[in-house]
């Protein structure tokens, strides 16, 4: 049987599974566990220092290549371009970061390329990393076999841009919510969680990057006129995420409001499903996103959700969530308080979201990832 031999870059995964980390190793698991086609694919895993804890269980279904280092420059820069030519590759995928810019030789690329941040939204990056991943993004796109994007709305974008005659080489595959947010966490389970993260017995969750594009203070803001309103009976106010960059005023902001504003950072996959099935209802007030995978996560785990109008957010939510305009507290302010107080619109939004959520699957994703592998292999060969 005739192979391919495909290169997926997941050097980056060492980091905490969030957004672009959690989707690589999503659909590069459930690449592995796709049945055989007739073109044999022979994955080439590349992690950075040691295999990822996850893959261990997998390690007989690919062959492993070891980045010496997890400095991200050095080793995609230097590193990648040193180490391709002697693996004899067809296809190399690089699903978290860019391509590097020297490539030697005529091996066939794929990138994911997630949104045109630093294009729509530069002041929401530092000069560095704006002029970085501008050069790199470009220099992707131009010169890869295939890229895939994860929404209709970011393909879009890229094509806006970039140029629109990229876009006959831009498929979409978008994220998903595993099947473990949806399995319901007992209520001994929960409570030990509410105790652990010192959770009160209301609140309002939102899981998100401490950044800029996150739009936080306009969700600090709406709270706050809430409060204003509620008095005692608002329930808190629980942000889940890492520390971003050029987050200083952020915490300064949360830091005002801390007597009911819980901030939590290292959180278990574990310990978060049970934090989303006890939430009131998950917020996500982004300014801009390529695709929204906590989302789907809430949605996944029967969380009522209130996100934004902007970029694919309601492509992402369809008619499950609650829409605003991303800068208007007042706009906030009236959906979280039509969660709050109609239990009704509660369990309409739970069993819509559920619904919504089903759409997606990591193993459609990982499906619509080998169709381009094998795409690219049969313009070779032709």
């Amino acid at each position: 049987m005739q192979q391919l031999r495909v290169g997926i870059d997941l050097t980056g995964i060492w980091r905490r599974p969030t957004g672009i980390f959690r989707y690589t190793a999503e659909t590069a698991k459930h690449l592995l566990l796709l049945p055989e086609t007739d073109l044999a694919l022979l994955y080439v895993l590349f992690f950075a220092r040691e295999i990822h804890p996850d893959f261990v269980p997998f390690q007989q279904s690919f062959e492993t290549v070891i980045c010496p280092t997890r400095y991200e420059l050095l080793s995609k820069q230097c590193w990648f371009p040193y180490i391709l030519p002697r693996l004899h590759l067809d296809v190399m995928h690089y699903p978290a970061f860019p391509p590097p810019y020297l490539q030697l030789g005529s091996l066939r690329t794929v990138m994911t390329f997630y949104d045109t941040g630093p294009w729509r939204y530069p002041q929401a990056q530092t000069l560095h990393g704006r002029l970085y991943f501008r050069a790199l993004l470009s220099h992707g796109i131009r010169n890869c076999a295939s890229a895939v994007t994860l929404s209709k709305h970011a393909k879009s974008e890229i094509g806006y841009f970039l140029g629109n005659h990229y876009l006959p080489k831009i498929s979409i595959a978008p994220g998903a919510g595993r099947p473990e947010f949806g399995q319901v966490v007992s209520e001994s389970r929960k409570q030990q969680v509410r105790a652990d993260h010192h959770l009160p017995d209301s609140y309002f969750l939102s899981v998100s990057t401490i950044e800029p594009r996150k739009n936080l203070p306009t969700l600090f803001e709406a709270y706050t006129l809430l409060k204003q309103q509620l008095g005692q009976d608002c329930p808190a106010l629980v942000v889940v995420g890492r520390k971003g960059w050029n987050c200083e005023d952020i915490l300064r902001y949360m830091s005002a409001l801390q007597e009911h504003v819980l901030f939590l950072d290292h959180i278990s996959d574990q310990d978060l499903i049970a934090i989303y099935q006890m939430a009131t209802c998950f917020v996500f007030p982004s300014l801009y996103e390529g695709f929204g995978l906590p989302i789907v996560e809430a949605m996944t785990a029967g969380c009522p959700v209130i996100t934004t109008t902007s970029s694919s957010l309601p492509e992402v939510a369809g008619d499950a969530a609650l829409l605003v305009d991303p800068l208007n507290a007042g706009e906030m302010v009236c959906a979280m308080q039509r969660v709050l107080q109609d239990a009704d619109l509660q369990q309409r939004m739970v069993a819509a979201g559920r619904a919504q959520a089903a759409r997606f699957s990591w193993e459609e994703t990982a499906r619509l990832y080998r169709d381009v592998y094998l795409t690219i292999a049969a313009s070779r060969n032709s």
